[in-house]
């Protein structure tokens, strides 16, 4: 099932892991640019700039018990994808925090289905686009349903967006008929992120948060290489916020939307030190 690699400081076996990091590398619905499937180990050669310790946190990633599975086999079909992804999610022991490495949002609807089956799940999302699309390129799995799908998955108590600014008008008369809970990046700008961010974890109202950070909705200028730039985004320092207000009761989180060949590697490190960030953070407590 797993091709292995490795993820700098991840030297823990599975049985012995707090963290365990898992490469998604599906692509198989991309609507703009493609290459998203090599993200996961761009992720990973990123990870090995960094310096293991974290004098943020004064925590030293060598010192954590950090397990790397490597990249799952996904194929090109998204059902088969899907159904996979959903088997890792059962082969993980309860008290290993999962980091997966997209791959397209597309990963993130079986991962909440999987961990929602272990209680009660709110996702939080950040993402430029409402993905809210019933379906797209003949498809209901597409990267452009991945919140539909999610808000559809059996335990998902509570849902919340932060950084749209990008999607259909029927997309956007959906959430509003719904009360689909969003917060758009014109509304991070005017008010800041910590406002924004309490008001969307007040209305969740959850003890267990998943984050799934589409890497667009950083604005492009911080992170050009993704399937669906759009310009006007989040800030890198306002994603990093969101990373240290919610590790410490997230069940895990996801990086996706990675396309390594539009950029010179910034994106890459971008999300590298948001991975990293997120174990470190959620180490501390």
């Amino acid at each position: 099932m797993f091709q292995r690699c490795g993820f700098a400081d991840a030297d823990a076996d599975l049985q012995d892991a707090g963290y365990v990091v898992v490469g998604l590398p599906f692509d198989g619905t991309a609507s703009f640019r493609s290459g998203s499937r090599e993200g996961p180990d761009a992720i990973r050669l990123a990870s090995f700039n960094f310096e293991s310790y974290d004098y943020n946190y004064d925590l030293d990633l060598s010192e954590i018990a950090i397990c790397d599975l490597g990249n799952m086999d996904l194929g090109a079909d998204p059902v088969y994808a899907e159904e996979t992804i959903k088997e890792c999610i059962a082969f993980l022991p309860d008290r290993a925090v999962p980091i997966f490495l997209g791959g397209e949002h597309s990963i993130a609807p079986p991962i909440a289905e999987g961990l929602a089956q272990k209680g009660s799940l709110g996702v939080l999302v950040l993402d430029a686009h409402l993905d809210l699309r019933e379906s797209f390129g003949n498809t209901r799995y597409s990267h452009a349903c991945a919140s539909r799908r999610i808000l559809e998955k059996k335990g998902i108590g509570a849902y919340a967006a932060i950084g749209i600014r990008s999607g259909c008008k029927e997309e956007f008369s959906f959430a509003k008929e719904g009360g689909i809970s969003y917060h758009s990046s014109r509304e991070v700008h005017e008010r800041g992120i910590e406002d924004v961010l309490e008001r969307a974890i007040e209305k969740m109202n959850c003890e267990r948060i998943y984050l799934s950070i589409d890497l667009d909705a950083i604005d492009p200028a911080f992170a050009p290489a993704v399937g669906n730039p759009e310009p006007f985004g989040l800030s890198s320092w306002d994603v990093s916020r969101v990373v240290e207000r919610v590790a410490p009761q997230a069940v895990g989180m996801d990086i996706n939307e990675l396309t390594p060949a539009y950029d010179h590697g910034q994106t890459a490190l971008l999300a590298a030190r948001l991975a990293r960030q997120f174990i470190a953070r959620k180490a501390k407590g």
